[in-house]
């Protein structure tokens, strides 16, 4: 089950929605293609297929959009025999975000005021 996130920035009050996980859903990989932008499928069946028993790992994460400047929840897979991973694009821009966030964002700078201000906490859970 995923987790959904509220960003909040403690100096200029900024606040963002965002899913992070994954939920029963995304046990089939036809679901994990479509959770990514339809420019982005080919390579990611690509990445599903390459074995026969693929070994992967799928969630959504925050990431820091530089051209939006918004963190948003973009799908990210890793395949776990070559440790090859793939970000999903910025669903808000469609650029390239930066590399997903760890949990802990309390070392990302706000996009609005550049404070380094944010603190999360889980608000729900998605499935």
């Amino acid at each position: 089950m995923g987790e959904i996130m509220k960003i909040h920035c403690n100096a200029c009050r900024a606040e963002w929605e965002c899913m992070t996980g994954c939920g029963l859903q995304h046990g089939r990989k036809e679901n994990i293609i479509a959770a990514f932008q339809t420019e982005e499928q080919a390579r990611v069946m690509k990445l599903l297929t390459q074995n026969p028993i693929p070994l992967y790992d799928f969630r959504y994460q925050i990431a820091s959009c530089s051209f939006c400047h918004k963190p948003v929840s973009v799908p990210v897979l890793r395949s776990i025999e070559n440790d090859e991973i793939y970000t999903g694009i910025c669903p808000a821009c469609g650029n390239q975000p930066q590399t997903p966030l760890p949990e802990d964002i309390t070392d990302m700078t706000c996009p609005v005021c550049g404070n380094q201000a944010l603190t999360a906490d889980e608000v729900g859970h998605w499935d």
